[in-house]
């Protein structure tokens, strides 16, 4: 069993060096600043090197262009390509579009002047959202956006109009993403019946949260967050049959999760 072990163990080790070996490539670095990847052929001892590229190619070089000859591993250095091969915009008009999935509890119930029980219960939703603005500089973002935000359990609908200011802070392909909303949400106005009128009103609309922002080669990026938003209501229901009437004032707590996608 253990010479079984030791065989397998020894076959893995010599199927990695293999492959390793297999994807080292010769880089040859020039003094006015090139650098060239392939496979020298030839090295000869009047200080010429000739080095073929992938394509084919030969290229012969003299000692003198030359600064430093290393032997490289050609994934790690394709990996480090594509991470800097990315679209970045730090000026100008900005896009940002977000599907979010909303959960949490009616954590706080304002007092009513009936008595009328409103339980907390877990709440799950949809939200959707545009916000259209300016990119300052790399780190400031302003916009204005406008959404919809449903409440399926409470069976509430609120379209919100707000402000946004964002920041991410590095430089790079992925980034730290923050964002700050603020302004007022409208509600949904609730269809009346024979016996009953709804009058709906909506209230403060904020939310935070944060995240990453990841940029692709093509002009649109992508971003993954998570944060709070918050919705206030004020709902009045008048029985058509008498004068009574209740007022109920509610702040929605919500916990999201968005993934935008940003242009």
């Amino acid at each position: 069993m253990i010479k079984k072990i030791l065989f397998v163990y020894c076959l893995l080790t010599a199927t990695n060096y293999i492959f390793a070996q297999s994807n080292i490539e010769d880089v040859i670095y020039l003094k006015n600043g090139g650098v060239i990847r392939g496979k020298v052929i030839d090295h000869d001892p009047s200080g010429k090197v000739k080095v073929e590229l992938l394509g084919g190619s030969v290229f012969v070089f003299q000692s003198t262009e030359i600064d430093s000859l290393k032997k490289e591993n050609a994934n790690k250095n394709k990996l480090r390509e594509l991470g800097k091969n990315h679209f970045r915009k730090d000026r100008g008009y900005r896009n940002m579009t977000e599907l979010a999935i909303i959960y949490g509890v009616n954590f706080k119930n304002a007092p009513t002047n009936y008595d009328y029980y409103n339980s907390n219960q877990d709440d799950i939703g949809l939200s959707l959202q545009t916000i259209n603005g300016y990119q300052f500089w790399p780190y400031l973002f302003v916009g204005a956006g406008v959404g919809i935000d449903r409440f399926i359990t409470y069976q509430q609908t609120f379209s919100p109009f707000f402000v946004r200011v964002s920041s991410e802070f590095l430089k790079r392909k992925v980034t730290p993403y923050v964002y700050l909303d603020g302004g007022y949400s409208v509600m949904w106005r609730t269809p009346s019946t024979a016996d009953i009128t709804y009058k709906n009103e909506g209230g403060a609309y904020t939310a935070i949260g944060g995240g990453i922002r990841i940029y692709t080669r093509s002009r649109a990026s992508v971003i993954l967050s998570a944060g709070y938003k918050m919705n206030m209501s004020t709902s009045t229901w008048s029985y058509n049959y008498d004068s009574y009437s209740y007022t109920t004032q509610r702040t929605y707590q919500r916990f999201v999760m968005n993934f935008g996608v940003s242009f």
